[in-house]
């Protein structure tokens, strides 16, 4: 029986080699090649040509027909319910069993032994894709797979199996993609996925502008993709500079109210649960069992209170600020008018109302004059704290 796919009766090498040497077979060349070859060459090149494009036909027959038995065998191991078996947990199946054993050829049965059960699952997915975007009722009529309706509309395989992996709404975007343009393109696919993944929110314009053929290129999708980055980028930084400002104005509000704090008076000279005796050269710390009690507790929640909360922010912050000043000091040491510089910033680099919600309420240099003065008290104040709270060399721990 001829087969489909093949010329009738089988070309092979004898008729192939004795094809006549008189322009007939016509080759596909690109621009400049013919004038590199002389006739008798360009006669040989021609029967290359046509003996691919007959390998290329027979693998994809070869394929079809592998589609269609193993769609066969497994609609029969379905109808007679067999479940997966210990074995592994794997399906049992009637296709592999007989290719393994050889009874559809040796090529199939390489492929089984060699581990590309795979490359047989890629053309049953590429089938898969083709019956979802092709009109089944084409196939009815014809009796081709969609595979093969799909091979003559240039719908490759790599394009059918991708389409398959896509997600559900870029599936979706493509298979629209395809029936207004009739084309599925792995360029565009890769497109189609980036869109669902950098801008989900925009599947219904993209959608639409495929469907008045606005957006049907890959170029027009790249163009389209960056001007989105470039909004996105100005609506972040407009988000961060409102947060900066929304932040900044809320840290000046409790510096002003830091100006009148006045602490809560304490009235207890001695804490602990060791005697305040008149030794006063022995220093002893209050004892663990104390500060497990009840009142220990208390007290160090009143003593120590929110100490240490600010320390990651206030870390963050001052390392953050040091190394931005390194750079300016960098800056100041080549820059010949440096002062100058700062100086037309101040003046013209921004309007008064952004420079309040970049710099605060009073400007820039005030702003650093202010914070200078606050990081000079806040010194000091660490200064005797440290000292304060440094234990002395004769300190006694009770219960060691």
């Amino acid at each position: 029986m001829a087969s489909p796919y093949l010329p009738n009766p089988y070309p092979t090498v004898n008729s192939l080699s004795s094809m006549p040497s008189n322009g007939q077979i016509s080759g596909s060349y690109a621009p400049g090649v013919l004038g590199q070859y002389n006739t008798a060459e360009l006669d040989q090149i021609d029967k290359v040509q046509y003996a691919g494009k007959i390998i290329d036909e027979a693998q994809h027959g070869f394929q079809c027909e592998v589609i269609r038995l193993k769609q066969l065998l497994d609609g029969q191991d379905q109808a007679e319910g067999l479940v997966p078996t210990g074995n592994g947990g794997q399906q049992p199946s009637r296709f592999w069993d007989g290719a393994r054993a050889g009874h559809f050829g040796e090529k199939l049965k390489e492929i089984s032994s060699n581990g590309q059960r795979g490359t047989v699952q890629r053309w049953i997915t590429a089938n898969e894709a083709a019956s979802i975007l092709l009109d089944p009722r084409v196939s009815r009529d014809t009796h081709d797979l969609p595979f093969q309706l799909a091979r003559e509309r240039g719908m490759g395989q790599t394009a059918l199996c991708t389409y398959m992996r896509l997600f559900p709404e870029a599936r979706d975007m493509a298979t629209h993609y395809f029936t207004v343009t009739g084309e599925l393109r792995s360029d565009m696919l890769q497109e189609f996925e980036q869109i669902i993944r950098e801008f989900p929110d925009r599947t219904a314009e993209v959608t639409a502008a495929i469907t008045d053929r606005t957006l049907t290129v890959p170029s027009h999708f790249k163009i389209q993709k960056e001007e989105w980055r470039q909004e996105l980028a100005i609506e972040k930084a407009l988000a961060e500079e409102r947060e900066h400002q929304a932040k900044l104005a809320e840290a000046e509000a409790k510096e002003e109210q830091m100006e009148d704090y006045t602490p809560e008076p304490s009235e207890e000279t001695h804490v602990g649960d060791q005697p305040d005796g008149e030794d006063v050269t022995r220093r002893v710390a209050p004892s663990r069992q104390w500060f497990e009690s009840d009142a220990g507790m208390m007290k160090v929640k009143k003593v120590v209170n929110n100490l240490a909360e600010p320390l990651p922010d206030l870390l963050t912050g001052l390392t953050g600020l040091n190394k931005a000043l390194i750079d300016q000091a960098e800056h100041s040491g080549v820059m010949h008018n440096y002062a100058e510089f700062w100086a037309g910033y101040d003046r013209f680099a921004m309007s008064p109302a952004a420079a309040k919600r970049t710099w605060g309420s009073n400007g820039r240099l005030e702003r650093m004059r202010k914070l200078r003065g606050l990081l000079i008290e806040v010194q000091q104040r660490i200064d005797m704290y440290v000292q304060s709270t440094t234990p002395p060399e004769n300190i006694e721990y009770p219960e060691e």
